[in-house]
């Protein structure tokens, strides 16, 4: 009888152990990174402000950045971090634990980052560059403009700034705006009545041409082709029509195809007669001062190098055409 009851309490406790082993092996396999350390690149992950521990935790899990949510959930109740997350954008890797992502959680998102935004890049590649930086969750400054009662693109002034991680769309919308009216708009306001109508020109420039003589030029040129009643055919503005449409500022839309000069989009100068509705991108002061001062010349068209990157002007269409075919086509 005593053998038995020692047999029962050796095969309980041994139960136990195992139960225990089982139960420490989970939790610590649990804590592992969720992919392996081959894996590559980060993941943008926003805490919102006011947003509950188990949706952040089931977020986590969703976006495979954490093993096991279960075993996340547990740690983070036991050591009292659960209500302790701080809002904001933060750069996390499927690479980094379960331990690793829950003190990056506790300690907060960076407080601020140096952005620089290229002279010429549109609303949807400067929603890019914010997100990747951590500044904004993709798209938000996209919807943000879409909704706003004044139209932001253009008016996103390209130089080097220095964002809150996490900032809100109005905040960063802001402080482009301010340095636009203080480094932009003292330029443009010589020309009040054509405000607008130069700031559109400027963008059309800043895309098509790097040098600011050719910009002149180029300027003129266009000039010319509204008052003739010509289209102005801009090979950037299919660019942007392509932006519009997939809402995304990444990769060259070049080479263009015949399919994307038939988009139909008001933004297509093949399409359409005259300036497009709004600017295609954001211009620096050097595109919009030659969009003010436009330069006259004998030429009717040009095209751009895509080797030297030099701008070759043609005064016929037929000398136009023997230059597509001498340098677009070699």
């Amino acid at each position: 009888m005593l053998f038995g009851e020692n047999l029962r309490k050796i095969i309980v406790g041994t139960a136990v152990l195992l139960s225990l082993v089982l139960l420490g092996s989970y939790f610590i396999n649990g804590l592992r990174p969720a992919a392996s350390p081959k894996t590559s690149g980060e993941k943008t992950f926003e805490v919102k402000t006011g947003e509950g521990f188990l949706g952040i935790v089931k977020r986590l899990g969703e976006e495979r950045l954490i093993r096991r949510p279960i075993v996340f959930k547990a740690v983070s109740l036991i050591t009292g971090a659960a209500s302790r997350f701080k809002p904001g954008i933060y750069k996390l890797s499927p690479t980094m634990n379960s331990l690793e992502i829950l003190n990056i959680l506790l300690r907060g998102p960076e407080r601020e980052v140096t952005v620089l935004i290229p002279e010429g890049s549109s609303l949807y590649e400067i929603d890019a560059i914010l997100a990747a930086q951590g500044v904004l969750p993709k798209k938000s400054l996209i919807r943000f403009s879409a909704s706003s009662s004044q139209p932001i693109e253009g008016r996103l002034f390209p130089d080097t700034y220095r964002f809150f991680v996490g900032a809100s769309p109005e905040s960063v919308s802001e402080k482009f705006l301010e340095n636009f009216e203080a480094k932009a708009a003292p330029f443009l306001n010589r020309d009040q009545k054509h405000f607008d109508s130069n700031l559109i020109l400027a963008s059309l420039l800043q895309k098509e041409v790097p040098e600011p003589e050719d910009q002149r030029i180029v300027a003129g040129i266009l000039k010319k082709r509204l008052e003739a009643g010509m289209p102005l055919q801009v090979d950037a503005t299919i660019c942007y029509s392509k932006e519009r449409e997939r809402e995304d500022g990444s990769g060259s839309c070049y080479p263009l195809t015949p399919l994307d000069f038939k988009i139909n989009s008001p933004y297509n100068t093949y399409l359409y007669k005259g300036l497009p509705p709004g600017p295609i991108g954001n211009p620096g002061t050097s595109s919009i001062v030659a969009a003010l001062n436009p330069k006259s010349s004998p030429f009717w068209f040009y095209l751009s190098d895509p080797v030297t990157k030099k701008t070759i002007f043609a005064e016929t269409l037929d000398e136009h055409e023997e230059n597509r075919v001498k340098y677009l086509r070699r």
